[in-house]
């Protein structure tokens, strides 16, 4: 095949070779832009820095993402959803608050131990407009209710009127799970995991499931969490 007849590669070339990452272009520039807004914060970072660091041409970018505002967007879009859906979604698979609770728990656990774009340093910038997290933070609203609904619906379970409690007693269980994030930044892979197993029965302890009845719970949740996974095509 000659030079003339040889076909054309189609979008720009990258600045720099493209290393072997097993990602897509739009997912490098994710995690570029992520690492980027961690280090330096969202205001300090250009879409040259990102493309740069990617190895690709700053009007490449722009064919992925017409702005910076829509990388960030894009980024959190997703960090929450998933785990409402599954709240949503167990409404129909159990009777049973408590392992409802454990299912979700760990799901979600699961969703931040995943974090592939290390999205619980960028969720603590301090220099990102309040109308970026706009659709995030009406997701996690939600999420924390779907949380006191568990929470207020196991106690009930177990004799205790949830009515008489303060509301942030109902808060507890949401508050645990979320904390997995700053324990990110000083445990390591094996401790995350033992760290977010031992989360679930805290969340079970907090809603007063009896002990003998914990392992049970957290089994039967874990079970209805993979098979969530499963439906939705995540495995």
């Amino acid at each position: 095949m000659t030079a003339e007849s040889a076909p054309r590669r189609r979008g720009r070339p990258r600045s720099v070779p493209r290393t072997d990452s097993g990602l897509s272009t739009r997912e490098e520039i994710l995690a570029a832009a992520a690492r980027l807004f961690g280090d330096q914060g969202y205001t300090e970072t250009t879409t040259r820095q990102i493309a740069d660091a990617v190895g690709i041409k700053q009007a490449s970018l722009y064919y992925h993402f017409p702005d910076k505002s829509q990388i960030l967007r894009s980024l959190l879009k997703g960090t929450v959803a998933p785990s409402v859906q599954c709240a949503a979604w167990l409404r129909d698979r159990t009777d049973d608050p408590a392992v409802a609770l454990a299912a979700l728990t760990r799901y979600d656990l699961d969703g931040l131990l995943r974090d592939r774009w290390n999205l619980h340093v960028v969720y603590r910038l301090l220099d990102i407009a309040e109308t970026e997290f706009v659709e995030t933070r009406e997701s996690q609203v939600a999420l924390r209710r779907h949380y006191r609904e568990l929470s207020a619906a196991t106690l009930a379970r177990q004799g205790v009127d949830p009515a008489g409690l303060p509301d942030a007693d109902l808060e507890l269980a949401f508050g645990l799970v979320e904390g997995i994030i700053a324990q990110r930044q000083w445990g390591d892979d094996g401790s995350r995991v033992a760290y977010a197993e031992a989360v679930v029965r805290g969340c079970l302890r907090l809603v007063h499931v009896p002990e003998a009845g914990i392992a049970a719970a957290v089994d039967a949740g874990v079970a209805l969490a993979a098979r969530f996974r499963a439906e939705t095509g995540e495995d």
